[in-house]
């Protein structure tokens, strides 16, 4: 039995802590367009630069008490062909760079970019009308906590539940609504809207992860209602990591941070960004990001190196181009699970001294888009990328296989991948009709090798090399149909996915192991947004998902067919004022053809079916202006409908997830905390409750873990500030554990114990 800390006092320092930074309230009246943007420059403490010949004649609108300066902006240009762009405490009052039009004035949702991207921009503003669930972190609130890595700060949106293995961010394990969370193999993300996986189709699964948290803007993740613009692998939604934006003008900033675990080990994360836009036509950015050292446990030496460089370039008003190069590269020593006693014993040490992970990939990306006229636009998306991974683990041959301490030999897994895909897109308006309709082309090669070495005698078997090639195309068309002036938005589309794989091994002289997988796949949706009145919007949705099986599963013997579901959801936001607001969710997922490895025949088939439902809510409470709160509580019910376990609920997935953070601001300091519980959970298919020997099956604990953060910015001068913070992760070091995973899926892996975090950001 694992002996909890005490937390009662952790609700008391929520309490004491509450936070947010407040907007003030600017007000417009009777001045020209130029005096208005000098007033609201003045009240903001902010400096501004405009052409003045675009101001001329030009007279402003009234308008009063509208909180936070950029929604005064935007009211104060609304009728003007200009936008206001801030950023490092200076406006930017230029052309609009891509045309917009307006809505009816019965429509109170403003203007609409006409665009053919589904979800937008990845902003507040794009999820307050979204027909779906939807959580937004952006870089304000990345910063303000004490989130370790990318999976600390997924780890408090309703229905993602997180098994952190490594402590650094490597390889994070994510599930969302309940689904697998091992290597994330069930999570659709892309980088500024470019599939993140190594190959989307034939190898889904994150065993290597090109993200670092230090060079994003925003994670938008988009729980329900993209699917039929957004697959494969998008079961349980689309996760967009949003690289930080080339800034308006020529800036820097360079960052420090040190991890230091209770036991002493040291994490450092180095980044640096400079550029900028180099005239009105062209940007250019380039970004560094390294993490070195340690988490608390042994054997867990990490290295990574993460260059990435922007260019952003608009030949014509109406007409942009954006690239990207990047490189990333790590190298990690994996501290993998610990057999019960040794765990007991101290949690932080390591039994599987050979586990470890080497990758490297080269990604790059052209994106051309162009608005003939108001009503259109075509996109025409490129990417490729070359990418090597390779895992070692400690073997044993005589029966024990991954049994912690047992280990006679050594298997390599080493696997290249080169993938290509290009996808055009046309969206065009029509009276009260949105059509956008697109085409994707992935070409996949995946070179499959796997060794092994024996201690005995030192020699180097093959045991496998296979050859996987994919090419697979989808065809997506929708019609977003307004109705009711605007305030009723009905979405029909379908998904057409024709995937083909060929399997060769090359090992064998048997013609007959080469296969050929062929599939096709329509996949029908339907959104639905309401705007019941200024203060409510309604929304539901259900839509087809498919994924397709995988490199490790297309060989084997049986005709496997590609894994699908349907999804369901309805939910609401209420927003009746700045102070208040909240959104909840009520979905289901019906999964089918599950695919599942049968031992008897040592083969996959598509045998599961499961069923996923629960309901998610969001609520954010401001009672001060220097005060807020945000508050979510997730319910999760799962069920195996097929097999010997039917019943029983799925493995690793909690019932219960609350979640809450808090901030609060005195005298430009800013304190956050934030706090997780998540309920038990089983971690075999069977619900075992009682633990094996070996740790490899049993109930997991539930679990409580509070951070916290102080921060502060200080001006040095007129052109640099700093930024200083100091965080505690796991304040309580509560104890807790998951069950082993991928190369070492017996025993206990331990969550992360106590961490301080100290940081300091220089901007200029």
């Amino acid at each position: 039995m694992i002996k909890k800390k005490s937390t009662l006092i952790a609700p008391m320092l929520a309490l004491a802590l509450s936070t947010s930074l407040y907007a003030k309230q600017y007000s417009v009246e009777n001045l020209s367009l130029q005096k208005a943007i000098e007033q609201l420059s003045k009240d903001s403490n902010m400096s501004y630069m405009v052409d003045a010949k675009l101001l001329k004649n030009q007279k402003a609108p009234n308008f009063k008490n509208i909180e936070g300066i950029e929604k005064a902006f935007k009211e104060l240009l609304k009728d003007t062909n200009l936008e206001a762009v801030i950023e490092d405490e200076t406006i930017l009052i230029r052309k609009k760079r891509v045309h917009k039009k307006e809505n009816s004035a019965s429509n109170n949702l403003g203007q609409v970019e006409v665009q053919g991207n589904w979800i937008g921009n990845s902003s507040y503003e794009d999820v307050k009308t979204y027909s779906g669930a939807r959580t937004i972190i952006d870089s304000a609130t990345l910063n303000k906590t004490a989130a370790k890595n990318i999976e600390d700060a997924l780890r408090v949106v309703p229905g993602i539940q997180i098994q952190d293995e490594t402590g650094t961010g490597v390889l994070p394990n994510i599930s969302l609504r309940g689904l697998k969370p091992g290597r994330s193999a069930n999570l659709n993300a892309m980088v500024n809207g470019i599939p993140a996986a190594i190959a989307p189709y034939s190898h889904s699964s994150f065993s290597l992860f090109p993200i670092t948290m230090e060079t994003l803007e925003t994670i938008d993740i988009v729980r329900g209602g993209a699917a039929v613009h957004y697959g494969p692998n998008n079961v349980g939604g689309v996760v967009n990591f949003v690289t930080k934006p080339i800034s308006t003008k020529p800036s820097s900033t360079i960052k420090g941070t040190v991890h230091s675990a209770d036991n002493g080990n040291i994490l450092t994360d180095t980044y640096f960004r400079t550029g900028g836009f180099i005239n009105d036509n062209l940007g250019l950015q380039l970004q560094y990001n390294n993490i070195n050292g340690e988490s608390f446990r042994d054997h867990s030496d990490t290295n990574v190196n993460n260059y990435i460089f922007d260019l952003e370039y608009f030949p014509t008003d109406n007409s942009e181009i954006k690239s990207n190069i990047q490189y990333y590269k790590a190298d990690a020593n994996l501290p993998g699970a610990q057999l019960p006693e040794d765990y007991k014993d101290d949690k932080s040490s390591s039994q599987r001294p050979h586990d470890e992970f080497h990758g490297k990939t080269k990604r790059a990306s052209v994106t051309y888009k162009l608005n003939p006229t108001e009503d259109t636009e075509f996109y025409w998306m490129n990417y490729a990328q070359k990418s090597e991974r390779r895992f070692d683990w400690g073997w044993n041959t005589s029966g024990s296989s991954f049994t912690p301490g047992t280990a006679d030999s050594v298997r390599v897994a080493d696997r290249e991948i080169d993938v290509f895909g290009t996808e055009p897109r046309f969206t065009f308006e029509k009276s009260n009709h949105k059509v956008t309709f697109g085409t994707r082309y992935v070409k996949e090669d995946v070179d499959y090798l796997l060794h092994q070495t024996k201690f005995s005698d030192g020699v180097k078997g093959t045991l496998r090399d296979w050859k996987i090639k994919t090419d697979a195309v989808a065809s997506y068309l929708s019609d977003t149909i307004s109705l009711m002036d605007g305030r009723l938005k009905v979405t029909p589309g379908i998904r057409y996915e024709k995937i083909d794989t060929d399997f060769g091994d090359n090992l064998s002289n048997d013609p007959l192991a080469d296969k050929r997988k062929d599939m096709r796949s329509w996949l029908p949706g339907l959104s639905i947004g309401y705007q019941a009145t200024n203060d409510l919007f309604l929304f539901t949705n259900a839509q087809r998902s498919l994924k397709s099986p995988q490199v490790a599963q297309v060989r084997k013997d049986g005709d496997l067919a590609a894994e699908l579901a349907w999804n369901y959801e309805v939910g609401f936001r209420y927003e009746p004022n700045s102070k208040f607001s909240i959104g909840s969710t009520l979905y289901r997922i019906d999964y089918e053809d599950q695919i599942e490895y049968v031992a008897s025949t040592q083969s996959f088939k598509n045998l599961g079916e499961t069923r996923h439902q629960g309901i998610e809510t969001q609520i954010n409470f401001k009672p001060s202006d220097n005060t807020q709160f945000a508050l979510g509580y997730t319910y999760l019910d799962t069920e195996q409908l097929t097999g010997d376990n039917r019943g029983n609920q799925l493995p690793w997935v909690a019932k219960h997830q609350f979640s809450i953070s808090s901030d609060y601001e005195y005298n430009k300091n800013k304190f956050n905390l934030t706090g997780l519980y998540i309920s038990k959970a089983f971690s075999d298919s069977a619900n075992t409750k009682e633990e094996s020997a070996n740790g490899q099956y049993g109930e997991v604990p539930s679990y409580t873990l509070w951070n916290a953060k102080v921060s502060r910015e200080v001006k040095l001068n007129s052109d640099f500030t700093a930024d200083l913070s100091f965080g505690v992760n796991n304040i309580f070091d509560e104890d807790y554990y998951f069950r082993g995973v991928d190369v070492s899926p017996i025993g206990r892996v331990a969550g992360q114990g106590r961490t301080f975090i100290v940081s300091a950001q220089i901007n200029f």
